[in-house]
């Protein structure tokens, strides 16, 4: 089968082939987020498990806006004249982000980032033994970031109840590493492996694997 490609809009551009969709996109908007709906909808229409449709939605939707936000965050640091890899600077240009921070920030962002060749790539590969949802935007992540995300992912490990673990984290509610760290609890919920969920930093990429085997024959990209 020929690939396909469309272009929804300028923020927004989606890839079909064989067992693939690729969603490319510089921002978070209605179109994308009904894309990535449309998207599962198909792949779990004849599939064992129908019913995790809606957290596979909620994760990836998740997935995508931490890895827009970061592309902006570069942007932002970019245009201020802070190096984000310098912990003086990071410290104090992080506080400037938080404070100016808006839910209608893609809409400048997005096309700023656009200009700069930052992007957020959201692939789902599938067939009938398991379906991988990848999500990969281009700018990299700081130490001090890396490491706070693992940490998140480690104790979220521990955890099986969400309500525990905001109660037990009520001074540590935010940023990315949090909402990584509520998939994993909410994969666990849903009876789902919660190490079928990756994150990799390969130079300048970050990228969020998560794999959902829908039988027995179905082969993780771990092995």
């Amino acid at each position: 089968m020929a690939r396909i490609i469309k272009e929804i809009d300028d923020n927004l551009e989606i890839t079909q082939d064989k067992n693939f969709f690729e969603l490319k996109t510089y921002r978070v908007s209605q179109e994308l987020e009904k894309s990535i709906h449309s998207i599962l909808e198909e792949l779990f229409q004849d599939s064992t498990r129908p019913q995790i449709l809606p957290l596979i939605y909620t994760i990836t939707k998740e997935l995508t806006i931490n890895a827009c936000k970061a592309n902006h965050k570069r942007v932002f640091f970019e245009e201020k004249g802070y190096d984000i890899f310098n912990p003086k600077d990071y410290a104090k240009g992080i506080v400037e982000y938080k404070a100016s921070f808006s839910e209608n920030m893609g809409l400048e962002y997005g096309p700023k980032s656009k200009s700069r060749g930052y992007y957020c790539l959201i692939r789902f590969e599938y067939d009938r033994n398991g379906i991988t949802i990848t999500v990969i935007n281009n700018t990299p992540i700081t130490k001090q970031e890396e490491k706070s995300l693992r940490e998140k992912l480690a104790k979220a490990m521990q955890y099986d109840d969400l309500a525990e673990f905001y109660m037990d984290n009520a001074d540590n509610t935010e940023g990315a590493g949090l909402g990584l760290a509520l998939i994993i609890i909410m994969l666990k919920g849903e009876g789902l492996d919660p190490n079928y969920f990756r994150i990799s930093i390969m130079g300048n990429l970050t990228s969020a694997r998560l794999e959902i085997p829908l039988s027995e024959a179905f082969k993780s990209k771990r092995s």
